[in-house]
């Protein structure tokens, strides 16, 4: 079993704190992570699957919760979610002294009261566990077969079972991108318009890294701008995609009000627009490559419990950055390119704009010095 990087953190969590929220897409490895975790106290812990309906009918009322996990130390609510009732379960598990701790697995982000998620954040106890990852990958098979495979990874990604199965690879990703999107998503959540969220998807695929219009999303999909904001907000929330805004200050020609989107793992992005030819074959190198770099430097960062805020940087005129970091130690822009034969070209008015911001650029040879940044 290939060790996760964020067990020792969940262990050091559950220690100091009665609740833990351990987030992340689904298929991702949430289950085998927490029965390492648990393995010792298995006696103690209940698991209930809330995505169940007739689990989920067992503990409809807090009475019924109690009922059924008295004498248990540990309960960990699997897809926790789906439970309109999940605040007073968490307000009656704080009250009972007999529960050491509650685990909420989610795959989307659970609906709890807002003082609640406050303090939760702010005592790093949302915790995120994604694919494997680059380093994960290295401390498992050894640096040099991990860098043999980035182009494989860069077409299948790092879901635990694809990586298991990479002979299934293609047929695995479409049945898990059809688990992941045409699901409930929480209690009161739900995409309802598959044919128009499947074109929206496949429209973000194709331009991964781009700045987007909301509006014109909607004109190509058939959707309002206001439902094209929601859906992506959604499929955030399931950790299947993410968004930059844009980083500006007022200067001429810069975009203010844009964003782009990049996918959590570069295998669910093929399967939605049905793509695993090998590199030699693409024309979307670059775009594979950003999402691959980007995807990587945000599991890091997440890992490490880094408060950064990220951003892309663009113009009218075309020039852009790809990936901007906000952190308490400063700002750092990236421009990203696979060829390591190429010199990358940094836009003068970037830094004309902003001198004070250091510039790096990102090829197949330097990108462990971007993943490993502290």
């Amino acid at each position: 079993m290939i060790k996760r990087a964020l067990q020792p953190i969940l262990q050091e969590k559950l220690s100091e704190s009665k609740i833990v929220v351990l987030r992340g897409p689904r298929k991702a490895g949430r289950k085998t992570l927490l029965a390492e975790v648990l393995s010792e106290k298995s006696q103690q812990t209940i698991t209930i699957d809330c995505a169940d309906k007739k689990q989920r009918k067992t503990i409809a009322e807090v009475a019924d919760f109690q009922t059924v996990t008295a004498g248990y130390s540990i309960i960990v609510l699997e897809e926790a979610q789906y439970l309109g009732q999940l605040q007073a379960i968490i307000d009656a598990v704080l009250a009972n002294d007999a529960v050491e701790n509650l685990v909420l697995c989610c795959s989307f982000e659970p609906a709890l009261q807002e003082e609640l998620w406050e303090a939760l954040r702010y005592q790093g106890l949302e915790l995120v566990l994604f694919p494997y990852s680059y380093p994960e990958m290295v401390q498992a098979t050894g640096m040099g077969e991990e860098e043999s495979e980035v182009e494989r990874r860069l077409i299948f990604g790092y879901y635990p079972e694809i990586v298991a199965d990479p002979q299934n690879a293609e047929t695995l990703l479409i049945r898990l991108l059809e688990e992941s999107v045409f699901t409930q998503l929480g209690a009161a959540d739900r995409i309802n318009k598959s044919e128009q969220l499947i074109q929206l998807l496949r429209l973000l695929a194709f331009n991964i890294g781009q700045a987007i219009s909301y509006n014109e999303l909607g004109g190509k999909c058939g959707l309002d701008n206001e439902t094209v904001e929601r859906y992506i907000q959604l499929l955030e929330k399931t950790q299947l995609l993410f968004v930059l805004p844009s980083y500006f200050n007022d200067h001429r020609y810069e975009l203010k009000k844009s964003h782009t989107v990049y996918f959590v793992d570069n295998g669910l992005r093929n399967a939605l627009i049905r793509q695993f030819q090998p590199l030699e074959f693409r024309n979307d190198l670059d775009l594979l490559w950003k999402n691959w770099v980007i995807s990587e430097r945000r599991k890091a960062n997440s890992l490490a419990e880094r408060n950064v805020a990220s951003y892309f940087w663009k113009t009218h005129t075309k020039q852009e950055m790809d990936y901007i970091e906000v952190s308490e130690t400063g700002i750092n822009a990236y421009k990203m390119q696979w060829d390591k034969r190429k010199k990358i070209k940094i836009p003068a008015s970037f830094t004309d704009y902003y001198p004070e911001i250091k510039t790096t650029g990102i090829n197949r040879s330097t990108f462990l010095s971007l993943l490993t940044r502290k």
